[in-house]
This record gives C-alpha cells, sequence and structure tokens, in this order.
C-alpha cells in the first residue's frame, strides 16, 4: 500500500500548523511593542524590556490602551486595580539586585514610583464616580462618605451581585449576624456559574463566612453544613477528626446532613443556589445520643 502522499501531507500540516504557532506567539508579543510604540505614553516610564512582571505589565498596558479608547469610569477602574497589581509584583523585584546591568535596578525604582504616581491619580479621578464597585472600593480605603453612599444601595438592584453583596455583609458581620448570613445567602443566588474570579475568590469568602456567622450565633447544623458545603468547593477547612469534634452528633443526622451539603455544594456550582434547600435541615433526627 503506497503511503507516501498521506505522510507527505501530514507533514506538511505538522510544520504549517507549528508555524502558525509559533507566528501567533510571536505576533502576541510584537503587537504589544508596536502598541507602546503607536501609544508610547501608556508605556512610558514601565520597565518596558525587562523580564520582571512580564504579565502585570502587558495587562496593564492594554487596559490603558482600553482606557485610551473609551476612559469611563470602570475602566479606569480596572486601570487602577491592574496597576495596583502591577506595582506589588514591582515592590519586590525593585530590590533585586541586578549583576549585570545595574541600570535594570534604577528602572525598575522608576517604575514602581510611577506606578504609585499613576495609582493616586486614578483614585483621585474616580473620587466623585457612582459606579457601586468602585463605591464599595473606596469605602474599603476608608472613605466614610463612600460607605454611605453604599450603603444607601443596600436595597437596589446596583448591589445585586455576589461581590456586591458580599461587601455588604462585610459591613454588617460585626453589628448584626442574621443579616449578614441572610445578605451572604443572598450573594450566592446572583451566582450564575460561570466560574472565574467570582467562583475563585468571592464564593470561597461567602462560604467561609456563612460557616464562621451560623457558628457565633449557635446554628451548629448550618455551621456544620456549610464547613461540609466548603470542603466540597475544595476550600481549606479543619480535619474532618476536629470537624466531628466540634460538631459531635448521631451518625444518622451526620449523613443527613452531608447529603444536604452535597446538593448545595452542587447547586452552587451550577448557579442555581435557592436558600430555601436549607429547609431540608429541619427535618433532621435529634441529637440526643451523640457519638
Amino acid at each position: 500500500m503506497n503511503t507516501g502522499p498521506t505522510l507527505l501531507a501530514l507533514k506538511v500540516a505538522i510544520v504549517a500548523m507549528t508555524t502558525l504557532l509559533i507566528s501567533g506567539c510571536f505576533e502576541s508579543n510584537r503587537s504589544t511593542v508596536q502598541l507602546c510604540e503607536n501609544y508610547p505614553q501608556i508605556c512610558n516610564k514601565l520597565n518596558t524590556g525587562d523580564g520582571q512582571c512580564r504579565h502585570e505589565r502587558t495587562d496593564l498596558i492594554w487596559m490603558r490602551f482600553d482606557v485610551v479608547k473609551k476612559p469611563s469610569d470602570l475602566n479606569k477602574f480596572d486601570e487602577l486595580l491592574l496597576t495596583k497589581k502591577y506595582a506589588k509584583c514591582m515592590e519586590l523585584v525593585a530590590q533585586i539586585e541586578t549583576t549585570t546591568l545595574k541600570s535594570k535596578k534604577t528602572q525598575r525604582t522608576d517604575a514602581l514610583f510611577h506606578a504609585y504616581d499613576s495609582i493616586e491619580l486614578l483614585e483621585q479621578a474616580l473620587k466623585s464616580s457612582y459606579q457601586p464597585s468602585i463605591i464599595y472600593y473606596r469605602w474599603t480605603q476608608g472613605d466614610k462618605d463612600a460607605l454611605e453612599q453604599f450603603l444607601k444601595l443596600e436595597e437596589t438592584e446596583y448591589l445585586d451581585t455576589p461581590e456586591m453583596q458580599l461587601g455588604l455583609a462585610s459591613y454588617y458581620v460585626d453589628k448584626d449576624k442574621a443579616h449578614t448570613i441572610n445578605l451572604l445567602m443572598k450573594s450566592l443566588t446572583f451566582y450564575d456559574g460561570r466560574g472565574g474570579m467570582t467562583m475563585e475568590k468571592t464564593i470561597p469568602d461567602v462560604v467561609k463566612s456563612l460557616a464562621t456567622a451560623n457558628h457565633s450565633l449557635g446554628k451548629l447544623d448550618e455551621a456544620y453544613m456549610w464547613a461540609l458545603v466548603g470542603s466540597e468547593l475544595g476550600l481549606s477547612i479543619a480535619k474532618d477528626a476536629q470537624i466531628k469534634l466540634l460538631y459531635p452528633m448521631i451518625d444518622e443526622r451526620r449523613a443527613l446532613i452531608a447529603d444536604i451539603s452535597d446538593d448545595i455544594a452542587s447547586s452552587i456550582k451550577s448557579g442555581d443556589f435557592d436558600g430555601s434547600m436549607l429547609k431540608q435541615l429541619d427535618g433532621l433526627p435529634p441529637l440526643t445520643g451523640t457519638k
């Protein structure tokens, strides 16, 4: 059987694909360089040409370009957050002594102070913004006027996101535990199951806070259940033996709560959480005969 043409075609395809991948990587890198040439103001004073903080720097450069195209408050806010991320990285590398090129340290130090200046300018530019996420950010930075603005939005649709409800809960956590729990539960209902930073950061914080708040109110079934939900979501919690000591109960009750926690963890992952699911806890057997 003659397979020559088939093998030749396969080799040509592999070479073409490899060339395309290499070309794509080069083009991606080249496009950032080209962007800096076309818009030097967005790359000026950054540590360009330096391998340190490359990813943070590239993200910041392209976000600055977005602001050039559309200077909205939300774009400027994203630029602010990426600038802070870049600055955090540069704080570490600015201290590195380079033996081959002494000028690198000066460039990194200059880039770091440039980032600090940019953060200050962006925060000043956003000081009067009415975007809820920016108001919340200003409050977390100590702006008391922003806190008053944020609380006025509590019953509005502007805070109907997992992040904003978690932000509200953080205000009430030392003032009203029951209300805190309601807000945290509401936060979960707004999650749509799409993953991303909401699933990576916000949802874990919500689940941990639910376990803690319920425990502080003496609602041990709920606290135990949320600890198990956290475990199902891959969060770092106490070892199983420690949890059993903390929440003593008969095996039947423990198994039923575990089943409920499985259902709730699955509903959170899929974006279908409903607070009414917790009503299943009402039918648990008594605590007598704890183990």
